[in-house]
């Protein structure tokens, strides 16, 4: 009887931590998707700002 209890015991201990890597994995994975999203709009983000300050630039000049 002890020895079931035992394994049973382990067993349990062993599909909550089964549960806590899938659900770690989950974050991670959503995460990776977030950071991938974030890398491809860094460029537009530079892109907008030199085109800003070009037109700041060109409307100094231009109003002179």
């Amino acid at each position: 009887m002890l020895k079931n209890d035992r394994e049973n015991l382990e067993l349990e201990r062993l599909e909550n931590e089964s549960r806590k890597l899938v659900a770690e994995r989950q974050k991670l994975l959503a995460d990776e998707k977030k950071l991938r999203w974030e890398a491809n709009l860094y460029p537009v983000a530079i892109l907008g700002g030199v085109v800003t300050a070009f037109t700041a630039v060109a409307g100094f000049f231009f109003r002179f």
